[in-house]
C-alpha cells in the first residue's frame, strides 16, 4: 500500500521520504525556502492563547486531549456554526483509531463535541441537522460514512462499497453538497483503488459511486478536495495527476466528468503534490498546490473560468512563494485561503491582482476554514502545546500588523542558514497602501515592502540586538513594531509541531 503523508508546517524532514520529490513544471517556479516564520515574543506565562501581542483570538477545539491534537476538517454548516473533526497524533505507530467531532459557535464560543471510535475525516452539517462524517481510518479498514442526528445524537453508519483497504480506509478525497442537494465525496485512496466519487441519498442513505476516468498517460485519479462551483458542477482536484475534474452532480448526466490538466504539468508516482485545495469566487474556480518540500517551499495558484471547457492558468507569484490550500469567497469578491508556508491567512483580490499573507501568532495547522456571519475568516491551527484550535482573523478598516507588534527572529535557521529573513503582514478590509517601512537601527535589522505583496514586509536580521520598524501607510498613519534578533539557531517555522494530514 502507498499512502500520502500531507503535513502542515512540519519540521520533521524524515517524513518527506514518504512523499518523494516534487517535479516542477511551467507556472511553478523553484526558489530556496529561506524565510523563517515570524512569531510574537512569548507571553510571560508562555501560553499563546493569552498572548497580548497576538492579532488573532485563538480557541482550543474539543477537550484538548490526545484525540484533539490536529484539525482534520472544519467548515461552516447550514446552521452557520463551525463543524470540525480532530485527530490524535497520527505519527504514532500503530495509528490511533479515535478522534473527536464537534461544533463551535462563532458568537458565544461555546462548543459541543464527542469522541468517536475512528479517525474522522471530512465533515458537513446539512439543513436537516444531520452531521455527515467520513471515516478516513478505522480499525476494520472498511470505508464508511457516519450520519449523526446532531453532535452527540444518534449515529447511523453508512457502508461505502469500495475496498476494503489495507491500513487507511480511504474516505479522504473531499466532501461537498452537489447541485442535487445530496452529499458528494471522493474516495481519494491513491494507489489503492480509490478512483471514485460518490453521493449519498439523504432520504434513503443509499450510496452511488461513479468512476473518474484515468487521464491519458496518467494514473488512477485520487481526489483531494471538492467544491460546488458557480456553474453548479462539482470541481475536484486530483493529486495523482495534478489536474481538476468537473463533475455533473444533478440531472440525467449525474456522475459524468471531464478533467483539465493544471499548468504545473502532470506528476507521476512517487512524485505528486503534498496537498491540493479548490474554491471559487463568482465565475472563477481556483486550484491551489501545496508543495511543502524543504528544498523549495513553493506552491502554485491557478485560476480558470467555471465553464464546460476550462483552461487553467497560473498566477504569477512573487519569489518568496506561497503555499495555498483551502479557499473561501470573502467580502468584495476577495479570496481567502489558508497559507501554509508562513502559517496564516492569505488574501487575494482578483480585481486588483494583489495578494497579502498574514502570518498568524498561532500558525495555521490541520485543514479547516470558515467565514462567520460578519464575514470574518477563521482558520484551523495547532497550539504550541499540541492542541487543535481555531483562530479568528478579524479584519477591519483599521489596518493591523500580523502576527504582532513585538517579534523575535533568529540569526540562523534550523538548517544552519545564516540570517534568514522574516515576514510581517498588514491586514485590513480596504487598501491603505502604498506602505513604507523604516528601521531605527539598520545595524540590527533592515526591512522592505515585498514586490508583489504590497501588504507584506520582509525583515532582514543583521546581527543580534533590538530594533524598531516603523510602518507607514499612504495617509501618514504609522505603527511601530519591536523586533528582537536572537543570536543562535531557532527556526520558528519548524516549531512547534503543527500536525499532519493523511490523504
Amino acid at each position: 500500500m502507498r499512502f500520502r503523508l500531507c503535513f502542515t508546517l512540519m519540521g520533521a524532514v524524515a517524513l518527506l521520504c514518504a512523499c518523494g520529490q516534487i517535479q516542477h513544471g511551467p507556472g511553478s517556479p523553484v526558489v530556496p525556502q529561506s524565510f523563517q516564520r515570524m512569531e510574537p515574543a512569548p507571553a510571560p506565562n508562555g501560553d499563546p492563547l493569552r498572548d497580548g501581542n497576538a492579532r488573532t483570538p485563538v480557541f482550543k477545539l474539543g477537550d484538548g486531549g490526545p484525540n484533539a491534537h490536529v484539525v482534520y476538517d472544519a467548515r461552516v454548516g447550514a446552521d452557520e456554526e463551525l463543524y470540525y473533526s480532530t485527530n490524535p497524533n497520527l505519527a504514532a505507530s500503530p495509528v490511533p483509531v479515535s478522534g473527536e467531532i464537534g461544533k463551535f459557535d462563532f458568537t458565544s464560543h461555546a462548543q459541543r463535541y464527542q469522541t468517536v471510535s475512528y479517525n474522522p475525516g471530512f465533515i458537513e452539517e446539512t439543513a436537516d441537522g444531520s452531521v455527515w462524517v467520513g471515516e478516513f481510518n478505522n480499525a476494520g479498514g472498511n470505508p464508511a460514512f457516519d450520519r449523526y442526528s446532531g453532535i452527540g445524537g444518534k449515529d447511523t453508519q453508512i457502508p461505502v462499497p469500495v475496498g476494503p483497504f489495507m491500513g487507511l480506509n480511504g474516505l479522504n478525497g473531499g466532501i461537498a453538497l452537489g447541485a442535487d442537494g445530496r452529499l458528494w465525496f471522493g474516495v481519494g485512496n491513491y494507489g489503492n483503488g480509490g478512483n471514485d466519487v460518490g453521493e449519498i441519498d439523504e432520504h434513503t442513505d443509499v450510496v452511488s459511486l461513479y468512476s473518474l476516468p484515468t487521464p491519458s498517460g496518467g494514473v488512477a485519479p485520487s481526489t483531494a478536495w471538492i467544491v460546488l462551483g458557480p456553474d453548479k458542477h462539482l470541481w475536484a482536484t486530483d493529486m495523482a495527476n495534478n489536474d481538476v475534474f468537473r463533475i455533473t452532480s444533478a440531472g440525467p448526466q449525474r456522475g459524468s466528468s471531464t478533467y483539465t490538466q493544471l499548468p504545473q504539468g502532470p506528476f507521476q508516482p512517487p512524485n505528486y503534490p503534498l496537498a491540493q485545495g479548490i474554491g471559487s469566487v463568482r465565475r472563477v474556480v481556483y486550484a491551489g498546490l501545496l508543495d511543502a518540500g524543504v528544498t523549495t517551499g513553493m506552491g502554485a495558484f491557478d485560476q480558470s473560468f467555471a465553464t464546460a471547457s476550462p483552461s487553467f492558468s497560473a498566477l504569477s507569484l512573487p519569489a518568496i512563494g506561497v503555499e495555498p490550500l483551502l479557499f473561501l469567497a470573502g467580502a468584495g469578491g476577495k479570496l481567502y485561503f489558508v497559507e501554509y508556508k508562513y502559517g496564516g491567512l492569505g488574501i487575494y483580490d482578483p480585481v486588483s491582482g494583489t495578494m497579502a499573507i498574514l502570518p498568524t501568532a498561532t500558525p495555521a495547522g490541520g485543514a479547516g476554514a470558515g467565514l462567520d456571519r460578519n464575514g470574518n475568516p477563521w482558520i484551523s491551527c495547532v497550539t504550541a502545546r499540541g492542541a487543535a484550535c481555531i483562530e479568528e482573523v478579524a479584519l477591519t478598516s483599521t489596518w493591523a500588523v500580523y502576527p504582532g507588534l513585538s517579534l523575535t527572529l533568529y540569526t540562523t535557521d534550523a538548517n544552519g542558514n545564516p540570517l534568514p529573513p522574516g515576514l510581517m503582514g498588514v491586514g485590513e478590509t480596504g487598501n491603505s497602501g502604498p506602505f513604507s517601512v523604516k528601521s531605527s537601527n539598520t545595524s540590527v535589522c533592515t526591512a522592505k515592502i515585498i514586490r508583489g505583496f504590497d501588504h507584506n514586509v520582509q525583515v532582514n536580521p543583521v546581527t543580534e540586538g533590538k530594533c524598531v520598524l516603523t510602518i507607514t501607510d499612504a495617509h501618514a498613519h504609522s505603527v511601530n513594531v519591536n523586533v528582537t534578533v536572537v543570536k543562535g539557531s531557532g527556526n520558528p517555522r519548524s516549531a512547534p509541531y503543527h500536525g499532519f494530514r493523511l490523504h
